[in-house]
């Protein structure tokens, strides 16, 4: 990768847009980057490894922390390195994240991270511009950029620091440090973060495998109870035994409780029988109580079908008087209408003669309206004169009106364009506070942030010790549930032992064998109440309770722990922090005062858009001039066209009479002149209309009387015909008006007057034929005594629901054993399963962790390898320059009886022929030892990572303590690093290198920021 032209803008200690051409430095072979300490030399490397990776060349800074707070707080961080791979050219651009000036209106706007790579082959260094970098291969996206990057060179950021920016100062520190010291530095040179991963992967997975052998071998021995499982299936075999000796005994049982229900069962059907015969009987006499009551309704029944027949003959009476009721009714109506009809035929005759004779007032009317309207158009002519006339007097006020704004518009835009050429003196001074405002306000941010990061540590430690707290409560309640529980258990697996022994007592005879023990001697008789119920259910209930309080005990058990080891991490993470030196009460105030005077300043718009807004004030005060100058001109020409309108209007009103040119009093004559002529045509045309209507309205009302009339006779003769059917219907029934109407009213209760009839009939049949058949079931047998037979059932119920009990207990106990028994079983071969799989991870993890023969952990191993290959790769280059007389190894150490090599480092002197320490190098043989070291460390990267071409490389710092002679000869071995065509530069701060290498670049530092000189405008 060679470097052709760095562009950086308020980057790091660079304000504004700086650009660094290494087309000159390149050529020249070995170049210098000059400067004070803090000027910016690094944050050149730091600009070229943010443009390729997105990060510094420390690493330990954020592309945030590069972001310049020298620069306005308008400028935008940003970064381009143009640069070639062989013969082609790219171009890589990034914006680092970062808050920015908001793009509309005050205040701030977040602008997230951006890449972009461009290939420019075939373009010139001056062709590449911001609007034409060449084409796109990657455009905004982070992580595209960030992946072509290390496909096209080959290596990533951490070993771009080792190759390219070599540490030279880091292994000078490796020469002279102790063996404890010199550790950390290898570290951070070599990388062994996949090893430090490795292992501590494989030592969690060890740690988690053990534990999983601790817990499952803990679970099969609390199961078991500590037994074994030889003990156990023999606990299991005695269950079984006894089992069966209560299936035999319980089969008896059951059959003699068979024959006892069998017999019940029968007794119990007889004395039903003998039950149903009494209710039988008492039903017999009831029904016969019922017969007055049953003839009644069956007279009352056939009267209601009678009257059933008869009833449409009246309704047909009652149809028919409606009807004449309504006839009537219209008759008389009728009569009324035809009077009212010759009434109004009267009064319009009269009003038609009235209308007829003021013909000679209709006429007048019409004509005098006619001349009204006449007027009233010239009036009209001379209303629109009147109105242009009112729009030239407002067009005058108008221009007058706008004559006055415009010259008070030009004194106010000199005055606005004074007060901007004020303002204007003051910006330089605003700028300044802006800048120095955020920067303050930048720094109290970060620290805000780090201190919300402590604090937010502090507030998860004490949330977990809470926690602990009541998992610790919880696990003390659980064990002391657990230990109640198994009380209670203990007293109940007791109290079932109790009443199953004074059951089997109770059946012991002498000279009988025992069921449980086979003894024919009897001492000593359990005793007892044998009544009590529930044993064997209390006894599953604090069996089963049992169980739940051990898995609760052990879920508690564990979360507590888990909950322990969360805290460790709580507290080790609060301690790897370091506490801020100021608490947020002392932090607060200050931030907020601070954030309040860059809201003010902010909330300042006066200088915004200043110079545009000086520039418009410039051109609005010469326009207000203009706009003064033609609005009088305006209104000159607007005067003279009112007093032409004035003219012409006053003539065409000559033509209206005097009273008659107010508009008021001319529509008020119009409209009362219209009012009499439609009053007088409209009195005539209704006069017409009424005394035809009149007519019309007589002939009808005349017909609808007669019509009316033979209606009524109709009606009449209907009314008359259906009542003399009504009364000859009731004759011929035998019934009489008020007897109709009884029996009227039990119509609707025939259907259940004939149902309760039938019902009492069939009723008393059936209870006839009960009885018979009754009487033959029974014959001569007497009733039997159920009691007693209930007695004997209910005895060898209970004998037979002891022993059921007995062997339910002993079935679930069964139950459970074998349950336990079969995941004992499966625990066991998972656990041999779980020891194969730890004897291999074990060793591994031993190996790994530096429990070995050698006491050596695997990235300690992997740091010596790889430090072994840089030392071969540094004895080729420290051997010129040392004239051979130097190498560098690392010596041999016996501990223990074994031999083994350390992180020390020791030079063998060829001319002493011995191994001393590092530290007793000069400091030139030290320099030149340090240079070689860089040099192979960036010998190796390179071959490890496919023999990549390196066209630049830097060193950094460690020429200011050389004698002449040793810089010389360190100089010559950076002058053969330019013959395998790698340019080399230094970064330095000292005048003797300076003066040696004239080609490179100089950092010049102001109060504004730092800047950057090429040397060759200087020589």
């Amino acid at each position: 990768m060679r470097p052709i032209r760095l562009t950086m803008t308020a980057f790091g200690p660079y304000a504004g847009t700086e650009v660094v051409d290494f087309t000159a430095a390149m050529d020249a072979g070995i170049f210098g980057i000059y400067g004070d300490t803090g000027a910016g030399k690094t944050t050149i490397f730091d600009g070229m490894s943010f443009a390729l990776f997105g990060e510094s060349s420390g690493a330990e800074r954020s592309a945030e922390d590069m972001i310049s707070h020298h620069a306005s707080a308008t400028a935008l961080t940003e970064v381009e390195l143009v640069f070639e791979l062989g013969e082609e050219r790219y171009v890589v651009h990034r914006v680092p994240s970062q808050m920015r000036a908001a793009s509309r209106g005050s205040g701030t706007a977040y602008q997230s991270h951006e890449a972009y790579l461009f290939k420019a082959t075939g373009l010139a260094l001056d062709e590449i511009t911001p609007d034409h970098r060449g084409e796109v291969l990657a455009e905004k996206k982070v992580k595209s950029v960030d992946g072509m990057i290390e496909e096209l060179l080959g290596y990533n950021a951490d070993q771009f620091r080792q190759i390219v920016l070599l540490p030279q100062g880091d292994f000078r520190k490796i020469l002279t440090a102790s063996s404890d010291e010199r550790s950390p530095i290898l570290k951070r040179l070599f990388d062994v973060r996949l090893y430090e991963g490795f292992v501590e992967k494989i030592k969690r997975q060890a740690a988690d495998l053990r534990q999983e052998i601790h817990d499952e071998r803990l679970k099969r021995d609390t199961m078991i109870n500590n037994n074994t499982e030889e003990a156990f299936r023999a606990d299991i075999d005695k269950d079984k035994m006894a089992i069966g000796a209560l299936d035999t005994r319980i089969e008896a049982l059951e059959n003699t409780l068979a024959d006892h229900r069998k017999v019940l069962t029968a007794a119990e059907a007889l004395s039903e029988k003998f039950s149903n015969l009494e209710d039988a009987k008492r039903d017999k006499s009831d029904l016969e109580g019922q017969r007055q009551k049953i003839e009644t309704l069956r007279s009352r029944s056939k009267q209601a079908r009678i009257a059933e027949k008869l009833i449409p003959l009246e309704q047909a009476v009652a149809d028919a008087r409606d009807d004449h009721a309504e006839a009537f009714k219209a008759h008389v109506g009728s009569e009324e209408t035809f009077g009212e009809a010759e009434t109004a035929r009267s009064a319009a005759q009269k009003t038609l003669a009235q209308t007829t004779e003021e013909t000679p007032q209709r006429e007048a009317a019409t004509a005098k309206v006619l001349e009204l309207e006449r007027w009233k158009a010239t009036f009209g002519q001379a209303e629109d004169l009147k109105q242009s006339l009112a729009e030239k007097v407002a067009a005058v006020k108008d221009s007058t009106t706008k004559e006055s704004d415009a010259n008070r518009d030009a004194e106010e835009a000199g005055k606005q364009l004074d007060a901007l050429r004020a303002l204007q003196k003051l910006q330089p001074d605003h700028d300044k506070a802006v800048n120095d405002a955020s920067t303050r306000l930048a720094a109290l941010q970060r620290e805000a942030e780090v201190l919300g990061e402590y604090e937010k540590a502090i507030t998860r430690r004490d949330q977990q010790k809470e926690t602990v707290a009541s998992l610790t409560e919880a696990h003390q309640k659980s064990t002391a549930h657990l230990q109640s529980c198994e009380t209670t258990f203990a007293s109940a697996e007791q109290d079932l032992t109790d009443i199953q022994a004074l059951h089997v007592a109770r059946k012991l005879r002498d000279g009988e064998p025992c069921p449980a023990c086979g003894s024919l001697d009897h001492p000593a008789l359990a005793t007892g109440d044998p009544s009590r119920q529930g044993r064997h259910e209390a006894f599953e209930s604090a069996q089963g309770s049992l169980e739940q309080a051990k898995t609760a005990e052990q879920e508690a058990k564990g979360a507590l722990n888990a909950a322990q080891a969360l805290l460790e991490e709580r507290q080790s993470a609060l301690s790897d922090l370091v506490q801020p030196a100021r608490n947020r009460e002392a932090l607060l105030p200050i931030l907020t005062e601070e954030t309040d005077k860059k809201a003010a300043l902010d909330a300042d718009t006066r200088f915004v858009d200043l110079v545009d807004r000086l520039s418009k004030a410039e051109a609005h005060s010469d326009d207000a001039g203009q706009v003064l100058e033609g609005a009088k001109q305006v209104l000159a020409g607007r005067k003279s066209e009112l007093s032409n309108a004035q003219t012409q209007h006053d003539a065409m009103l000559r033509e209206v009479p005097e009273p008659f040119r107010q508009t008021s009093h001319l529509s008020s004559s119009l409209k009362s002149a219209i009012s009499e002529r439609d009053r007088l045509l409209n009195a005539h045309q209704t006069a017409l209309k009424g005394d035809k209507e009149t007519a019309v309205a007589l002939a009808a009302a005349e017909q609808s009387r007669n019509g009316a009339k033979t209606a009524l006779g109709r009606a009449s003769s209907a009314l008359d015909k259906a009542s003399k059917a009504l009364s000859d219907g009731l004759s011929a029934a035998q019934l009489s008006a008020e007897m109709f109407q009884t029996a009227k009213a039990a119509v609707d209760q025939i259907d259940d007057l004939e149902a309760t009839i039938k019902t009492h009939e069939q009723s008393l049949a059936a209870n006839t034929d009960r009885l018979k058949r009754l009487a033959v079931e029974i014959g001569e047998r007497e009733r039997p005594d159920i009691e007693a037979l209930k007695a004997k059932v209910s005895a060898s119920a209970t004998e037979l629901e002891t022993d059921q009990n007995e062997r339910t207990r002993l079935r679930t106990e069964l139950i459970r054993k074998q349950s336990v028994l079969e995941t004992v079983v499966k625990i066991s071969a998972r656990l041999k399963s779980l020891e194969e799989r730890y004897a291999p991870l074990g060793e591994i993890s031993n190996l790994v962790t530096g429990n070995n023969d050698r006491k050596v952990r695997l990235p300690d191993f992997a740091i010596a390898a790889m430090f072994d290959e840089v030392l071969v790769a540094a004895n080729l280059r420290l051997g010129p320059m040392s004239n051979n007389r130097y190498q560098l190894h690392r010596p041999e150490e016996a501990s223990g009886g074994v031999s083994k090599r350390g992180l020390d480092i020791a030079v063998h002197d060829a001319n002493t022929e011995k191994s001393r320490s590092t530290k007793t190098l000069s400091g030139g043989e030290g320099f030149q030892a340090s240079l070689a070291l860089a040099l192979g460390l960036s010998d190796v990267v390179q071959q490890n990572s496919g023999g990549i071409k390196l066209d630049a490389i830097f060193i950094d710092e460690g020429f200011g303590t050389l004698d002449d002679e040793t810089l010389n000869t360190a100089l010559e071995t950076l002058h053969s690093l330019t013959n395998e065509k790698r340019a080399v530069g230094l970064i330095s701060h000292t005048e003797q290198v300076k003066t040696l290498i004239t080609a490179g670049f100089d950092i010049e530092v102001s109060a504004t920021g730092s800047h950057i000189r090429s040397r060759a405008e200087m020589f």
